[in-house]
Order: structure tokens, then sequence, then C-alpha cells
């Protein structure tokens, strides 16, 4: 999953709004803490990239590919998605 820059900065602001309003939270520096929640976000994002990727290596490399989207597929896909997470400890 490819997230753009812009989402990730409109999210940016959704969280940074969120926690001036519900006062979780006060920053001193506003450019500051947005570039720490869009670092974060991105963070995040990346790594399920990482996943995705690493999960569609491997379903590649079997000798009887399956169809992206056929229900074998999916199946697979969904538990090599989740063993790549426990693998990251996430």
């Amino acid at each position: 999953m490819h997230i753009s820059e812009d989402r990730i900065s409109h999210l940016a602001h959704k969280v940074y709004d969120k926690l001036w309003r519900d006062d979780l939270a006060d920053f001193s520096d506003e450019r500051l803490a947005l570039d720490c929640i869009k670092g974060a976000i991105g963070g995040f994002f990346s790594v399920l990239e990482q996943v995705d990727s690493a999960v569609r290596t491997k379903l590649s490399s079997y000798s009887h590919a399956k169809v992206p989207g056929s229900r074998e597929w999916e199946i697979l896909y969904q538990k090599f998605y989740a063993e790549e997470l426990a693998k990251r400890k996430w």
C-alpha cells in the first residue's frame, strides 16, 4: 500500500488537531510536532509496504502461481501477511 505525502500530511494535521483540541498535549513548536507525527505515520506505512512487498514476493515464488485476487491467493496473502507481521513483532 502506497500512501502519498499529501495524505500523510492530512493525517498528521488530523492527529495534531485532535491532540490539541482534546487538551492531550501542548506543543511549543507546531512545525516540529507535525514533522514528528508525519514521521511516525510515514514509518508505519513504510513497514506495511515492506510487509506487503515481502508477501507478494513469496506468493509469486510459488511453482503453482496463484492468481492475484482469487480466493486461494487472498487466503494465502492474509496468512503470510500475519506471519510476516509476527516475524517483525508487530
